[in-house]
C-alpha cells in the first residue's frame, strides 16, 4: 500500500473512530447500579471483565433494582454501536502499520498487524454476542457458560490491541518529526496490557495512553510528511 493510501485508510478509519467514540459517551451507562467489578472504574469495562454472576448483577442491577431497566437499555444501545466500532479501529490499527511499513519499515509488521486486527474484530464480536446474552439473563446459574467465553474473546480482543501497539511503538519511535513522541504511549499502552496478565484491571489503564497515541496518530495523518 501505498503511502498516500495508508494515510486514506487512517483517516478514514480514525474518523470512524473518533465519531463513534463520541456516541458511546451518550449511550453508555455511566455507573454500575450497584458497584463495578473490582478494580475497574468504567462498568463497560468491568462487563467485559467481569468474571462471576454477582460482577454482572453488581454492574447492570439485580431483577428487582428500578435502575435496571435504564443501564441494560444503555449497554445494549453501545453494544450494538460496538460492531460498528469493532470495524474502525482494527481497521485504523491496520492502516498505521502500512503507513510505517510504506516509510520504510519492514513488510512483516503489516502482515502481523493485519493479522491482530483480525482478532481484534472477532474477539470483540464474539464477545458482543456473550454480553448481549448477559443483559438478558437473570438467572446466576445459566450466566456461568457465557462468562467463561466471555473471558477467553475479551482477552484475546485486548491482547491483541496491546501486542499491536507496542510492535506500533517499536517502529513509530524510528519516524522523524512529533509523531515519533506517540511512541512512549503506545509502549505505555503495550505495558499496561503486560500487567494485565497479573492484574486485569490494568486492561483498563492501558485505555488512556493508547487513546492518546491514536489521536497524535490521527493529528499526524493530516499533516505534510
Amino acid at each position: 500500500m501505498s503511502e498516500r493510501d495508508a494515510l486514506r485508510l487512517v483517516r478514514l478509519a480514525g474518523t470512524a473512530v473518533l465519531v463513534l467514540s463520541v456516541g458511546f459517551q451518550l449511550v453508555n451507562p455511566r455507573r454500575p447500579v450497584v458497584a463495578n467489578t473490582p478494580g475497574f472504574t468504567d462498568p463497560v469495562a468491568g462487563f467485559e471483565l467481569a468474571r462471576t454472576p454477582d460482577d454482572v448483577l453488581n454492574i447492570l442491577g439485580p431483577p428487582a433494582a428500578p435502575e435496571r431497566e435504564a443501564t441494560v437499555r444503555g449497554m445494549v444501545r453501545g453494544l450494538w454501536l460496538d460492531f460498528l466500532f469493532l470495524l474502525a479501529y482494527p481497521a485504523f490499527t491496520a492502516g498505521i502499520a502500512f503507513l510505517l511499513v510504506a516509510r520504510g519499515a519492514p513488510p512483516w509488521l503489516a502482515r502481523v498487524v493485519v493479522a491482530l486486527a483480525v482478532v481484534m474484530a472477532l474477539g470483540d464480536a464474539l464477545e458482543n454476542q456473550e454480553l448481549l446474552r448477559l443483559t438478558r439473563t437473570i438467572d446466576p446459574a445459566a450466566m456461568t457458560p457465557a462468562l467463561g467465553r466471555l473471558h477467553l474473546f475479551t482477552l484475546a480482543k485486548w491482547w491483541a490491541i496491546y501486542l499491536a501497539a507496542g510492535l506500533l511503538a517499536v517502529f513509530v519511535r524510528r519516524e522523524r518529526g512529533w509523531w515519533r513522541w506517540t511512541a512512549p504511549l503506545f509502549g505505555l499502552a503495550a505495558l499496561c496490557g503486560i500487567v494485565s496478565l497479573a492484574h486485569p484491571p490494568a486492561i483498563e489503564w492501558g485505555l488512556l495512553p493508547l487513546g492518546l497515541a491514536w489521536i497524535g496518530t490521527y493529528v499526524r495523518s493530516f499533516s505534510r510528511a
